[in-house]
């Protein structure tokens, strides 16, 4: 039974990779993207927040804690990738403007396909790892759907308003049946997790995080919210594509996807709370 869960996690993860980045290129429009970006300062120091200091949190925890090396190098995976399409939904859910949250996804993940594939190989000894098709897999199942759903929404507006919405259900029911997947096909490997202090550990990274990337917001109670959202919620998809081809330990995968499913719970009551003081009304993606 397990064995069949595996396998259907494996099929699962590139149809919600590639579903959730074709809708969100089918939602968002390229002029407001660019004009986003022109509050310069503040994506700075995302990357900031993301690529450095977010990374340098979780060395400073596994610095002080003894896991085995596989759920080392899940977590140290786990801290790099940022960009998560979730961003979105937690964007709306605290009541926040969509296209800052959407900009700063596509930056930080645009930057995690460059990035991952040049610093994984050096943080992460006894491995050997093909930065080129790690980028080449980013890239194609990540970028390239963006790409094409924003080329549709130009030159096919009708059709693509009409198949948008069946794109994001795909999405959401695809990252449902990961979640289910993994968890029920790996449930050994959990059991071999749940004691380590591995979960703590996960939950603690994501908590300082927020507070990290809320304070490097800035000054602005808007951009506090999404910086603090922005930098806690990890790329899951970009981590499930990279542990899935490059590891062959299961406990890499069932790391990243123990952290994300309680670190997803753990971000949408921040949002909640956090809309409470905001007044932006934002419409379902």
């Amino acid at each position: 039974m397990f064995e069949f869960f595996v396998s259907l996690s494996r099929i699962a993860v590139p149809i919600f990779v590639v579903s959730t980045m074709l809708n969100v290129g089918l939602t968002q429009k390229l002029a407001d993207i660019f004009g986003c970006l022109r509050r310069w300062h503040f994506f700075v120091r995302m990357l900031i927040a993301n690529f450095i200091l977010a990374p340098l949190l979780m060395f400073l925890i596994l610095n002080y804690t003894p896991f085995a090396p596989p759920i080392r190098a899940g977590l140290l995976l786990f801290s790099l990738c940022a960009g998560a399409p979730f961003l979105i939904k937690l964007t709306q859910t605290s009541r926040h403007d969509l296209v800052l949250g959407a900009t700063t996804m596509m930056l930080l993940m645009v930057i995690t396909v460059i990035y991952v594939p040049i610093v994984l190989p050096m943080i992460i000894s006894g491995i050997t790892v093909d930065a080129w098709a790690i980028a080449r897999s980013l890239l194609l199942q990540m970028l390239l759907p963006i790409a094409l759903g924003m080329l549709a929404v130009y030159f096919l507006p009708d059709l693509s308003a009409r198949v948008q919405p069946w794109v994001a259900k795909v999405g959401n029911y695809a990252l449902y049946l990961v979640l289910a997947a993994t968890l029920i096909g790996y449930f050994p490997n959990m059991m071999e997790i749940v004691g380590t202090g591995a979960i703590v550990a996960s939950l603690g990274f994501i908590a300082a995080a927020f507070g990290v990337g809320y304070v490097m917001g800035g000054d602005s109670d808007h951009l506090q919210d999404v910086a603090g959202l922005g930098t806690a919620q990890r790329n899951t998809a970009a981590c499930m594509i990279i542990a899935t081809q490059n590891f062959s330990d299961p406990k890499v995968l069932v790391i990243i996807t123990v952290a994300n499913t309680l670190g997803i719970v753990m971000l949408l009551l921040i949002a909640t709370a956090l809309s409470r003081d905001n007044k932006v009304s934002t419409e379902m993606v």
